[in-house]
């Protein structure tokens, strides 16, 4: 594992501060089952991760690693089920909830799927949770590339003998020699790779002027923390989850992101500080600014299944404004925020630390930390226009990012024309989830509605008098 997996494997102690989400996609009919077993055998041969289980180490200062589970059962993964209640979104988020939180079985792979059948309206589901540490968001979109296709009628990929690819794995089971020397590399590594970072630097100036940028992260994430959450109302924090969800049709997201001389980020996040404000009004509650966070994707073109991004707080006014004033703020201070990360981030940088340290006192830390975010989003790439999953067309899909402390996370993902979002929110913090979902949807049509031009009013020709 990477430095940053490994913390987020040790924090999930806490279930505050379970990193972990999951999705729901829609489909315009019931899923083949049958062929999704198929497919994933082409996932679980294409994904090394989805085939692996974590190792814990032997000592307190080992890492813990990946190995091939011999005994991996496709079933026990994939499953399939009818719909919960009556069918209806409403019930289907109330479901998944639950099972998102439901612990995983740390010596198997950490992925499971649920197919779902017969919602109110005749269309078919499939509910996904994954562990933070197979991958970040970037990696599970790669992933799903592994049993999603553009057409209906796309040939399957050829079905994989699971068992056969098992026994073909050559990789031992880990003795304790193998633990302890992993345990003693690992607690080398930390000091070791500070040295030639140093040596490095001072032979190489512009290495001086990275490391430099590295500490100055770190300092910064350490100021970031200590920035007090603005919200007078999600003071409160819990395990419990509620999930909602809503949709905003792609190309006037894109056009208005455009027409406002942003990104589509920005209008994601300037909608969601746009509806909180809404949501504090609405409830008569002062609120002068947000203590957010941002995902910053840190993954190069090399980069493997790993995770590679780092969460960026900062700080939002919401005092009165337009939808346009306030998307021009959150514009620009997400462009600077932006700007001022560097390699792996400030979590890479924090989890040098963090791995150090005993658990309990790294959760203690961390829920000190989440208590002062207001509340979290990420933005995650889609796949635009239609596309298909053992022949059922996806319609929309909800993206449940880790909570982790705050009072919700807001999680975009583009699709089908429209642009998804998922919100996991801890009902501790936010009293009214249903009115926090309205007041979202509200401000997301009123920034469409300000970058979009009145249409002219079609008039009726004007008859001219017959010509004598």
């Amino acid at each position: 594992m990477t430095g940053t997996e490994a913390m987020m494997w040790h924090i999930e102690a806490d279930p505050w501060m379970s990193p972990s989400g999951g999705s729901i996609t829609i489909f315009d009919r019931p899923l083949d089952v049958p062929r999704l077993r198929r497919l994933m055998t082409n996932a679980v041969n294409n994904v090394p991760r989805l085939r692996q289980r974590v190792v814990e180490p032997a000592t307190p200062l080992g890492t813990p690693h990946w190995t091939t589970d011999h005994e991996l059962d496709l079933d026990w993964h994939v499953r399939h089920i009818g719909a919960p209640g009556e069918g209806t979104l409403r019930d289907l988020l109330d479901w998944t909830a639950p099972w998102l939180q439901d612990p995983y079985d740390r010596t198997r792979p950490l992925w499971q799927y649920v197919a779902i059948d017969k919602l109110a309206d005749g269309r078919g589901a499939l509910a996904m949770k994954l562990h933070h540490v197979v991958t970040d968001g970037y990696g599970a979109v790669r992933m799903a590339g592994a049993y999603t296709t553009k057409n209906p009628d796309d040939e399957d990929p050829v079905e994989i003998d699971v068992a056969a690819l098992l026994a073909a794995q050559t990789d031992l089971p880990p003795g304790l020699a193998e633990q302890v020397r992993g345990a003693v590399a690992g607690a080398l590594r930390v000091p070791a790779g500070a040295t030639r970072a140093i040596a490095h630097a001072f032979a190489h100036p512009e290495r001086l002027a990275a490391l430099r940028k590295q500490l100055d992260d770190l300092t910064r994430t350490a100021s970031d923390t200590m920035h007090g959450a603005g919200s007078p109302l999600w003071t409160t924090r819990s395990r419990r989850r509620h999930l909602e969800a809503l949709h905003v049709p792609f190309e006037a997201a894109h056009d208005a992101a455009k027409a406002l001389q942003g990104s589509l980020n920005d209008f994601f996040v300037a909608g969601a500080v746009d509806g909180a404000a809404r949501y504090h009004d609405e409830l008569g509650a002062t609120l002068e600014r947000l203590h957010i966070s941002f995902v910053v994707s840190t993954r190069g073109a090399a980069t493997g299944p790993q995770n590679a991004f780092t969460p960026v707080p900062v700080d939002v006014p919401t005092g009165p404004m337009s939808p346009a004033e306030r998307f021009a703020v959150v514009r620009d201070l997400l462009h600077s925020r932006r700007e001022e990360v560097h390699g792996g981030g400030p979590i890479a940088n924090v989890a040098v630390v963090a791995n150090l340290l005993p658990t309990s006192v790294v959760t203690s830390i961390a829920r000190s930390q989440a208590a002062h975010i207001d509340f979290a989003t990420s933005n995650l790439p889609g796949f635009l226009g239609d596309s298909y999953v053992a022949g059922a067309r996806v319609e929309h899909t909800y993206v449940f990012g880790p909570v982790a402390g705050t009072a919700f996370n807001l999680t975009a993902y583009s699709t089908a024309g429209s642009l998804d979002l998922g919100i996991q929110i801890d009902p501790a913090a936010v009293a009214e989830p249903a009115r926090l979902r309205a007041c979202m949807e509200a401000a997301y049509a009123d920034l469409v509605a300000t970058a979009t031009p009145p249409r002219r009013r079609a008039t009726k020709p004007t008859k001219r008098a017959p010509s004598r």
